[in-house]
């Protein structure tokens, strides 16, 4: 691996007889909520308020696009997530997750794409695949990671703004992770395709604020990640039709100290979480590392985490009961989203609008 001389190294931390570096790549940034790589040395990143910026890995500049997508940036709205096609290099598309708003009735979850000119620095031709439905005033729990799964379909969870009672409704997109092909039609075998009333895109239901999604090409499984009321957060591994009970059933409590609902933890016909976290750590992106580079990582889901500001790991292996460990604390950042590179370093970003890669070494 060729180190970046540009790269700043902000901290060093141990881990048995290993040493990790972590290195801020850059800086001054608004909320980067989504990072992407477009090829193994250039990162594409949305700001939530709205703009889209490549970094160049070789030089440590930032480039601002042009053409951007129109976004309702206030609350936990604005522009979210951002996806790379899986076949970048022959169709030049680009995905976002966004809140959107209506005309009538409020702001939504979307899912747009476009094709982007690399050397140009801009988008053409962005078109809405995915609008939720309904829409509400409230500015908060859209969701909204996205992923592809190596068939091509597209993943990604819409939150049920506020509105719990709807996680349980086949009839509204919210609290949901929702499955389609690339350019928007619905698969004729989703789960409840055929159902009265239901709506066709609906892969799985009973979700709060899902914030994290992680496709496993390993493994060819998809795994969720939530934030929970008062504590409740959850990992949940995700299958075809499955109900995953948010409000009926939870770890976490109001937000006053009350039970939620009738107080359950589980109930037939509801999945449980392979983890919870009590209290919450808030977390958003996650991922599983299968690189070679960093061996603390091998095996784990990681995760940003917001209200406890930490880079969370925890093993696969006997993940209900298992350990954590917390790193980056000392920065003291909310951290965002997280990513393995082409490389097998890890990647993440924060509210302060920073982007930081994690390498094995020392200063």
């Amino acid at each position: 691996m060729t180190l970046s001389a540009w790269a700043q190294p902000v901290m060093e931390f141990k881990a048995g007889n290993d040493t990790y570096v972590v290195e801020k790549l850059t800086d001054g940034h608004g909320i980067i909520w989504g990072v992407e790589f477009l090829d193994k040395d250039l990162i594409i990143f949305t700001e939530k308020t709205g703009r889209i910026q490549t970094l160049d890995l070789k030089t440590g500049l930032a480039r601002l696009l042009k053409n951007l997508p129109s976004v309702y940036n206030a609350g936990q709205g604005g522009l979210l997530d951002i996806a790379v096609h899986p076949e970048f290099a022959q169709n030049s598309y680009v995905y976002v997750s966004y809140a959107k708003k209506l005309t009538t009735g409020g702001q939504t979850t979307a899912v747009a794409r476009a094709r982007l000119d690399v050397n140009e620095g801009r988008f053409e031709k962005w078109e809405d695949i995915f609008v939720a439905r309904p829409a509400f005033s409230t500015a908060h729990h859209y969701g909204s990671r996205i992923v592809f799964d190596k068939a091509g379909y597209i993943y990604f969870g819409v939150g049920e703004r506020g509105q719990a009672e709807l996680s349980q409704k086949l009839n509204a997109h919210n609290g949901k992770i929702i499955r389609l092909f690339d350019d928007g039609r619905v698969p004729q075998d989703n789960p409840f395709i055929g159902t009265p009333e239901a709506l066709p895109e609906i892969w799985s239901y009973g979700h709060r604020n899902p914030q994290g999604l992680f496709y496993d090409k390993k493994t060819d499984t998809l795994y969720e990640q939530e934030h929970g009321p008062k504590g409740g957060d959850e990992i949940n591994l995700i299958v075809k039709g499955k109900n995953y009970g948010w409000p009926v059933i939870t770890y976490g409590r109001e937000y006053s100290g009350g039970q939620v609902g009738r107080g359950e933890t589980a109930r037939p016909g509801m999945e449980q979480p392979l983890k919870y976290f009590v209290p919450s750590i808030a977390p958003s992106s996650f991922m599983i590392y299968r690189g070679n580079k960093l061996k603390l990582f091998t095996d784990k889901f990681v995760s940003g985490a917001l209200a406890l500001q930490h880079l969370n790991l925890v093993a696969m292996k006997d993940v209900a009961t298992a350990c954590e460990d917390r790193l980056l604390v000392g920065l003291n950042e909310r951290i965002r989203d997280v990513k393995q590179g082409p490389d097998g370093l890890v990647y993440v970003s924060s509210d302060n609008g920073r982007i930081y890669r994690i390498r094995a070494g020392s200063l």
